[in-house]
Formats: C-alpha cells, sequence, structure tokens
C-alpha cells in the first residue's frame, strides 16, 4: 500500500466523521431545546422501537403511583391553616404590643404632667420667698443726717483676750 493511499482513506473518514457528529449535534441541540416538539417525542418513539427489550424501557407503560389529589389537597389545607394560625398569632402579639406601648406612653405622660406641675408649684414658692424677702427691708445702719454734722466719739470698750494666749 503507497503512503498516499493511507492518508486519502483516513481524510476521508475524517470527513464523514465530523459530517455525521454535526448532523447529530444539530439534533441533539434541537431535542434538548425543544423537549416538547412532536417531531422529538415521534423520534425517541421509533428508536424505542428499534430497541423494544431494552433494560432502560419499563415493562409496564403506566409503572407510577396515580396521585390522590385528595390527599394533596387536605396536605395543602393543613400547611396554610398553620400558616394562617401563626400569622395570626403573630398579628394578635403585633396588637397587644401595640396596646402596652399606648398604655406605657399615657402613664409616661401622667407622670410627666405630675412631674411639671410640682415643679411649677415648688417655682412659685420659690419666687413667693423670695418676694417676701425683697419687701422686707434691709437694715442700713446708722445715716449720717447732715455732713455738717460732727461725728459721735466711738464709745470705749473691754480689751479683746483671745483664749490660748500668754502664761499657762
Amino acid at each position: 500500500m503507497p503512503k498516499g493511499k493511507i492518508l486519502e482513506d483516513t481524510f476521508e473518514q475524517l470527513v464523514e466523521l465530523g459530517q455525521s457528529t454535526a448532523k447529530k449535534t444539530v439534533k441533539s441541540v434541537a431535542q434538548t431545546l425543544n423537549p416538547f416538539d412532536k417531531s422529538s417525542v415521534i423520534a425517541s418513539e421509533a428508536k424505542q422501537s428499534q430497541h423494544p427489550k431494552s433494560p432502560e424501557s419499563p415493562k409496564n407503560p403506566n409503572n407510577h403511583t396515580p396521585l390522590d389529589f385528595e390527599k394533596l389537597k387536605q396536605k395543602f389545607q393543613d400547611k396554610e391553616k398553620l400558616k394562617t394560625e401563626a400569622l395570626r398569632n403573630r398579628l394578635f402579639q403585633m396588637v397587644k404590643q401595640g396596646d402596652e406601648r399606648l398604655l406605657m406612653e399615657q402613664r409616661q405622660k401622667e407622670i410627666e404632667k405630675k412631674r411639671q406641675e410640682a415643679y411649677l408649684q415648688e417655682e412659685k414658692k420659690r419666687k413667693e420667698e423670695k418676694k417676701r424677702k425683697e419687701v422686707t427691708p434691709i437694715p442700713m445702719g446708722k445715716i449720717r443726717r447732715s455732713i455738717f454734722s460732727p461725728k459721735k466719739a466711738a464709745q470705749q470698750q473691754h480689751t479683746e483676750i483671745k483664749p490660748a494666749t500668754g502664761k499657762q
């Protein structure tokens, strides 16, 4: 066999492999992108009919348990009831906390009002005391009657004795 013949055969085989791969890729992409297309369903049925006894195909085409819709409906209703109860309890707690908060605010306002009244009364008493002190005359001491009158002589006083001074 000449070498040129082997290369030509190999090249032809690669071309054929590429063409078949391209066709298969297009079909698989189309089937992947459009799984509900009737042509792909027919093609898959045709493949299954070619291999009737494959281990993948089930013996019974209805090989599933039928769904009990009443049971499912009941379970969903139970879940909804639980969610509804949880939301109801949460709403009740929110309302209860809101009421407690309002009561606390009212108590705080009452306490603040009483404190303000007590402060105003204390302020009023303090002003009255201050006013009363201002009304009484402050002793002025001796008032000199005239500039020209002579000063009176100071009275004699005893000498001042400090304790713990001198001999003991």
